[in-house]
């Protein structure tokens, strides 16, 4: 049986520390990367060693990597300085979107997701064997879908093959999400407009720590925008959760992406994780917040949201 393997983050991205004592000796089958927030990623060190792909795309449609042959070093998410541009230093070379780099990859459409069919997902692969498997799964382990079996002329017959689930998306819902899908990348501007007027105004506050990309902003999805909260380095002393707090009395929504697995109860008690096993992911989580971000978002919401971070973080 395959065993999972937790590894520790830099910034938002997975990655493996060779020094480190706890995973010395792991030689996982599959690497399982995470888009977050739509930031694009490269997958290098998994194709180095030979490892199947998992990506988890659920905040990346539409994020695209610029990369022809994927390097071992990845986006590096965090740190001092403004966001680059696709025209400052970045070399343009294949323009990948997210789904044609892993060997799976995983998007939500959930109803707060980058496009909605209501609640769903969807799985894309270009492994013949992966899909055969995944749609008979889907739907009870049938092995022929309601196309081939109601189809003028075809056979009603069928058989059930493996123990499967009920995990189809209904019609409904993909009909919402075609259209959706037509209007993605209207979606994504305008989310990226939000975050260059974040870039624009929050530079330069004490203590509030803003994303780095090494990647164009035409290539993030800018499902989130999450900052660091550096208490020590804030003029007035103030913590992540208290920042939190003074938006909420200021009706300014907020949320913290994510709380880290190995502070889940299960994931604790199944593997044996400890915060000392994963010192980056726990500084992470202790500093991070997600400010407001939606393509609906106003000048005026924007304007508000700004003026009080702002007010909060230097008054």
């Amino acid at each position: 049986m395959k065993k999972s393997i937790f590894f520790d983050s830099w910034g938002w991205i997975a990655v493996v520390d060779r020094k480190d004592p706890y995973h010395e000796t792991a030689k996982p089958f599959y690497q399982e990367y995470v888009n977050a927030g739509g930031i694009p990623i490269t997958t290098g060190f998994a194709r180095e060693h030979g490892m199947k792909i998992m990506e988890d795309a659920a905040h990346a449609l539409p994020t695209f990597c610029r990369c022809s042959k994927l390097p071992s070093t990845i986006c590096r998410s965090y740190g001092a300085g403004k966001a680059e541009s696709s025209k400052q230093g970045i070399k343009r070379q294949e323009r990948r979107m997210v789904g044609t780099i892993g060997d799976v990859t995983c998007f939500s459409f959930y109803a707060n997701k980058t496009m909605t069919t209501g609640e769903g997902g969807m799985l894309c692969t270009d492994d013949d064997k992966i899909a055969k498997r995944v749609k008979v799964m889907r739907l009870h382990g049938i092995n022929r879908d309601v196309r081939d079996r109601f189809s003028t002329g075809a056979s009603w017959e069928y058989d059930v093959i493996a123990p499967g689930f009920k995990y189809n998306m209904p019609d409904i819902n993909a009909a919402l999400g075609i259209h959706q899908l037509k209007k993605v990348e209207l979606f994504r501007k305008r989310r990226q407009r939000v975050a260059e007027a974040y870039y624009a105004a929050l530079q330069d506050i004490p203590g509030l720590i803003l994303p780095r990309l090494r990647c164009s902003l035409e290539d993030h999805s800018w499902y989130l925008f999450n900052v660091l909260i550096e208490p020590d380095n804030t003029k007035n002393g103030i913590d992540r959760d208290s920042f939190i707090e003074e938006l909420a009395k200021r009706d300014i929504g907020t949320s913290v992406h994510y709380k880290p697995l190995h502070r889940m109860t299960y994931y604790k008690e199944k593997y044996g994780l400890k915060p000392e096993m994963f010192p980056n992911a726990e500084r992470v989580f202790e500093r991070c917040v997600s400010l407001p971000m939606f393509s609906a978002m106003s000048d005026g919401q924007l304007e508000y949201v700004v003026e009080n971070v702002k007010d909060i973080m230097t008054g």
